[in-house]
């Protein structure tokens, strides 16, 4: 420690060049407000400058470039790193993400902290490449050298404990934030807003997931041709995600439907789009089959819309009791439970004021404040 102020290199690599959600909104939220705090003296550390307002707050380490390598090249630079500033000696290095290179441990700080969300890289299913093995292999049977890992979730602090064998009393819980990024619009004004911009009509409902398939969208399309085939009930689908590993799947699904034409794919919106959509639903769905947080849930919840979701891993305990939950993969189940809300105006609005107060717990404020009890913990342990 300087001057009484902890001494972080935080990893923002994950943040740069990539849209605000997931990974990257995280640590762009996370250094924005530990940023604020004066008992923290803050270095980012990330591979490529790039024209981001947030670096000028803070003193910025650029990794040098090595051209010309085949292959490993971040790998590699990540070690000059180390080399180059092996006598700065940081109290805390914090990397956003399970995704350590060999060698780690040489950092030039006393302690690491890894942000690992869950134990996703490992339980999911997906087509990863022979870098995803390797950063898990790592994890999994180098983890002593890492000082603290943080699971969004108890869920997830559970499941990188089973995932990576990690000793639990090296995993904390920190809830993500998100409410105070979005808030209830007025829902006349909201679907207008969807309608100039986008030619949604309302009523829809909506989904937030990329197209992979742990975020169980087909199931979703299926429930939705349940609920049209079976009620009077006609609103469209909306989906917003990017495409991912199995999305071909998926779109040849909703191309195959009866109600094709009602089910529109968004690859991407913006945050205050994305707010107006959120307001403009009908009802949120999320049926998804892993999540060690479920931030779309905080979203929705924050902008005045009842929600339906999972009843596994972390969904309901991010959801409390302010959602339906129901088994992902029962059809009929998601079918019913969107009727409900779709139906009963009593239930739908016990479910927006449960939703409103509920999302007031997790703020981004509040994730950086544990953030920096870790730290304060684990430099409070002897080297």
């Amino acid at each position: 420690m300087k001057n009484g102020r902890i001494k972080v290199a935080l990893m923002s690599h994950p943040m740069d060049n990539r849209a605000g959600k997931g990974t990257a909104l995280y640590t762009r939220k996370l250094i924005e407000e530990l940023l604020k705090n004066e008992r923290l003296e803050i270095t980012l550390v990330h591979y490529d400058a790039v024209p981001d307002k947030l670096y000028k707050k803070a003193r910025e380490i650029v990794i040098p470039q090595i051209p010309h390598l085949p292959f490993g090249t971040r790998f590699v630079r990540t070690l000059l790193f180390f080399w180059k500033y092996r006598k700065e000696k940081f109290d805390i290095i914090h990397w956003f993400q399970p995704r350590l290179y060999p060698f780690f441990w040489l950092a030039p700080a006393r302690f690491s902290v890894v942000t690992a969300h869950g134990g996703a890289d490992v339980t999911a299913p997906g087509q990863f490449p022979l870098s995803r093995h390797i950063y898990n292999f790592i994890m999994r049977y180098f983890h002593p050298w890492i000082a603290g890992v943080i699971g969004d979730s108890e869920f997830g602090r559970n499941e990188i404990i089973e995932a990576y064998g990690i000793p639990p009393e090296k995993v904390h819980t920190i809830y993500l934030g998100g409410s105070e990024d979005f808030k209830a619009l007025d829902k006349t004004v909201a679907q207008r807003i969807i309608f100039e911009r986008y030619k949604i009509r309302a009523p829809f409902i909506l989904d937030v997931s990329r197209l992979e398939p742990h975020k169980n969208v087909d199931t979703l399309i299926r429930a939705y041709e349940s609920l049209r085939r079976e009620s009077s009930i006609t609103p469209a689908l909306i989906i917003v995600g990017a495409k991912r590993f199995g999305a071909e799947k998926t779109l040849a699904l909703a191309t195959a439907s009866l109600y094709a034409k009602d089910i529109i794919f968004l690859h991407f919106v913006e945050q205050q789009d994305l707010n107006a959509l959120y307001s403009a639903a009908d009802v949120f769905v999320f049926p998804s089959l892993n999540e060690g947080f479920g931030l779309p849930i905080v979203e929705a919840f924050a902008s005045g819309t009842p929600v339906v979701t999972s009843n596994v891993t972390a969904m309901p305990e991010i959801a409390g009791d302010a959602a339906i939950t129901v088994y992902p993969t029962d059809t009929k189940a998601l079918a019913g439970a969107m009727a409900r809300v779709l139906s009963d105006a009593s239930l739908r609005e016990t479910l927006i004021q449960k939703g409103l107060n509920r999302a007031k717990t997790f703020t981004w404020a509040e994730t950086a404040n544990k953030t920096l009890e870790l730290y304060q913990a684990i430099l409070s342990r002897k080297d």
